[in-house]
């Protein structure tokens, strides 16, 4: 196994305020439109997922899709208990197994047997893997005839397919070689920006001007270049210095630690009954949730330990991340 890039780290920390960010239209008031980035936090989640996912032994299916339950489902069931007893949200378990943890983890799950599947069969042709992805992601968007005014980002099932592409992009960076790989703050970031800019500008045009709608399937390209030079970024020295601090090092590992369930938590809290004090109900509610988040992490581990043999193992159960 390699050891685990930092990076992921602080591309986690990154998805998790930014995803977070762009639930808070209730919060923003009149400044709804501050409330965006969902589209980035998401694919930066799968792009942190995929680095991961092929740094670890495999062995046989059964047993590796068993570690991979075991990472999420304790948390999705432990939210199903809090959320019912703290705000009356009672669902069945044919519910919880499918939407407990929201679209992310059941899309997640699909994910990972066919992550699986290319890691078996084409390891070492992750580049055609990618290509075929992307065909057949295209041929689905124009197969569809997408109506006026979709949303490839939205509350649709077409984002599942085309969220595998960070997901494979994660994979191929995770394991590809990358000592020869310069690394520089101030190129990597303006070269991020610029990405911003485009994917932005082609979102603002494809909504606005008719004929041009297609240009949204295209913003997938500069999609792709905001995470990939976001994680090039994430390894510059500049970056590494605030994760070996000991402040915001430690902040950091713990949000990023949390971004399950930040994810699961957050819409449960959102309110504006804070919103007279803007913009500081914003931080309020990011500490909120975070608390929150930490809790049902613990809660999470209790349920976990519970159905093993062994005794319970509390400094587990309550360590930071």
């Amino acid at each position: 196994m390699k050891q685990r890039d930092i990076s992921i780290d602080i591309l986690k920390f990154i998805a998790a305020l930014v995803i977070t960010n762009s639930h808070m239209e209730l919060l923003y008031g009149k400044y709804s439109a501050l409330a965006t980035g969902g589209a980035i936090g998401d694919v930066l989640f799968f792009f942190a997922s995929g680095f991961t996912l092929f740094l670890g032994r495999m062995g046989r299916f059964d047993n590796w899709y068993k570690r991979r339950i075991n990472r999420i489902y304790p948390t999705v069931f432990a939210w199903a208990a809090l959320s019912a007893l703290c705000f009356n949200l009672h669902h069945d378990m044919v519910y919880t197994l499918i939407h407990g943890g929201g679209w992310f983890v059941s899309c997640i799950m699909i994910y990972y047997v066919i992550l699986y599947l290319i890691r078996w069969l084409m390891l070492d042709k992750l580049k055609w893997a990618f290509a075929l992805t992307g065909i057949i992601v295209t041929a689905w968007y124009f197969i569809m005839n997408p109506p006026l005014g979709f949303n490839i980002y939205g509350n649709t099932y077409f984002k599942w397919g085309h969220y595998f592409l960070f997901m494979l992009l994660g994979a191929s960076l995770g394991i590809c070689n990358k000592e020869n790989w310069k690394f520089s703050f101030a190129k990597d970031g303006m070269k991020f920006i610029g990405c911003t800019i485009i994917y932005y500008g082609m979102l603002a045009v494809a909504r606005k001007i008719e004929v041009l709608q297609h240009l949204e399937l295209l913003s997938l390209i500069p999609l792709l270049g905001i995470t990939f030079y976001l994680y090039k970024l994430c390894n510059t020295e500049t970056m590494k210095k605030l994760y070996y601090n000991r402040y915001t090092g430690i902040l950091i590992k713990f949000v990023g630690g949390l971004c399950l369930e930040i994810y699961l938590v957050q819409n449960a809290l959102f309110t504006d009954k804070m919103n007279h004090l803007f913009p500081l109900n914003l931080l309020i509610m990011l500490v909120i949730i975070i608390a929150a988040a930490y809790v049902l992490r613990c809660m999470a581990r209790i349920f976990a330990q519970t159905f093993k043999a062994e005794d319970y193992n509390w400094r587990e159960v309550f360590k930071p991340y």
